[in-house]
């Protein structure tokens, strides 16, 4: 009943203009002495008994409507996975207080937010936790992977064997430091440190680092020396030009990579190329590579791809104001391409 009373309350406006027409159409007969006055009184007789029957059919809309509002709004109030501190006991306005269906959809609206609010509250609680444990994860599990390395070199009696169980925990080794850059990559802004660093010293050292895969997979090494000075951040650089060589020493069978700097005078650009003789990537493939999860046709083939490498370096790389370009041709190969302007590079002479 409070449904139709809430009804007849907001569009009271209505009916007062209807029963105004009404008497005018009346009053302006009377003055003029129509003959026909009680067929006037007749017509708007039927136009009430019209009007009433169209408001009587939207008012059933109304209530209807006005029940599956309340009922939402109620749902929301008690819901105990969504809104566990919120009670379910009706406050001193409620919904049903509401003055006109506007109203109670704006009674509606806040609570929703409430309860998004309270979602994201718990969301971030439970992501908290979640990082926290990863970070904890990974510094822990570095213990066993140095401990194996230590058992490994002292063990040299398993030849062959103790050379690809290396291996294998390098790559364990590098998985664990992807998480833990993952886990960095929003706060890595407060984490860098910008100074002048010799480029080709930089590519040593993430060469040497796999060393160990080139070997293992007979792979040839054309490190080109380069007198580029560049502006960076040593950590994050490495570690991007770490996944770059990953991703090129996984998908080359044979062959080898190239590694060189180049200068443009006339662009004053300076690019670094890393150059592999691998299987190369599907056309369709390249304007995704850098979405993260994306693995694409050789990621499901080989199942060695985990879709997070090249999404860490672009990020990063955004970072470093460096800009990473892909090219590829399928069976011939792929080149990845960093980019810096020259005003954050300086060209040497030896």
């Amino acid at each position: 009943m409070r449904f139709w009373i809430r009804y007849i309350k907001q569009y009271r406006g209505v009916l007062f203009l209807y029963m105004a027409t009404i008497f005018l159409f009346v009053s302006v007969g009377s003055l003029y002495h129509f003959e026909n006055l009680e067929n006037l009184f007749y017509a708007s007789y039927l136009t009430l008994v019209i009007w009433a029957g169209a408001g009587f059919c939207y008012g059933l809309k109304y209530v209807k409507k006005s029940r599956q509002l309340e009922e939402l709004y109620f749902n929301l109030t008690c819901a105990k996975d969504v809104l566990a501190e919120i009670e379910c006991s009706i406050g001193e306005k409620g919904i049903e207080d509401a003055g006109s269906f506007a109203e109670a959809q704006w009674m509606l609206l806040l609570r929703v937010r409430e309860a998004l609010y309270q979602s994201n509250l718990k969301w971030e609680e439970k992501s908290a936790d979640y990082k926290d444990y990863y970070l904890m994860w990974t510094h822990q599990i570095k213990t066993p992977i140095s401990a194996l390395k230590l058992i490994l070199e002292r063990n040299e009696s398993l030849g062959r064997d103790s050379f690809l169980m290396r291996e294998e925990l390098f790559k364990i080794e590098q998985y664990v430091e992807m998480v833990l850059t993952f886990q960095r990559l929003d706060s890595m802004a407060s984490d860098l440190v910008l100074e002048e660093y010799d480029l080709y010293s930089l590519m040593k050292k993430a060469v040497k680092k796999y060393s160990v895969l080139f070997i293992n997979k007979g792979l040839g090494l054309d490190l080109q020396e380069t007198p580029v000075k560049i502006l960076t951040d040593e950590k994050w650089f490495v570690f991007c030009l770490e996944q770059i060589l990953s991703n090129s020493i996984k998908y080359t069978g044979e062959g080898g990579i190239t590694v060189y700097a180049e200068e443009d005078w006339e662009s004053e650009k300076v690019r670094l190329y890393i150059r592999d003789t691998g299987i190369g990537i599907h056309p369709e493939d390249l304007p995704r590579i850098f979405e993260k999860g994306f693995t694409g046709y050789n990621g499901r083939i080989e199942h060695k791809s985990t879709g997070i490498g090249l999404y860490l370096c672009r990020q990063i790389f955004i970072h470093l104001g460096i800009r990473m370009k892909v090219e590829s041709r399928e069976g011939e190969g792929t080149t990845v391409i960093l980019i810096w302007n020259q005003k954050d590079s300086v060209l040497q002479a030896d």
